[in-house]
């Protein structure tokens, strides 16, 4: 989220293309913070904060940099989907993988693609949705063809 958003605010994007990103980057961050607390880990929250903040203006250096992290994002996203599929695949068994959160997911992807289109028609973002769109209808089918259907008497 963090690079899609210095994405977005380094190309000059209108604020309604990235606005849900600075609200989940709040929610992660409280999350963590709680996550820390709990542990009894917060003297880690400043080395969090520095990396953040860090983070923040390194991406930004270079052109190349940013546009090289952006990249970056969409192969480890779509690879964290091709490892569900994987998983699916192996045991043959969508289990208790919601079908419906996956469909809003290609739903959120198709729409973005439309806005992206009709915003900014950036290349690099139009890929990533593209992409992640076409996962999730992979991921979504599969759930649906390996559903355990409930046998009646």
């Amino acid at each position: 989220f963090l690079v899609f958003l210095r994405y977005q605010i380094y190309y000059g994007y209108p604020l309604q293309t990235y606005l849900e990103y600075p609200i989940i980057i709040a929610q992660d961050v409280i999350l963590l913070l709680f996550i820390l607390r709990f542990s009894g880990n917060m003297k880690r929250a400043l080395f969090y904060a520095v990396t953040f903040g860090g983070g923040w203006y390194m991406l930004t250096l270079r052109k190349w940099i940013i546009d090289l992290a952006m990249n970056l994002c969409t192969f480890i996203s779509a690879a964290s989907k091709l490892a569900q599929l994987r998983c699916l695949w192996q045991t043959k068994d969508s289990g208790q993988v919601s079908a419906l959160t996956w469909s809003m997911s290609a739903y959120t992807c198709a729409t973005r693609v439309v806005t992206t289109v009709m915003t900014t028609n950036d290349l690099a973002v139009l890929i990533r949705f593209i992409i992640m769109l076409i996962l999730n209808i992979w991921v979504t089918a599969t759930i649906l063809h390996y559903r355990k259907t409930k046998k009646t008497d």
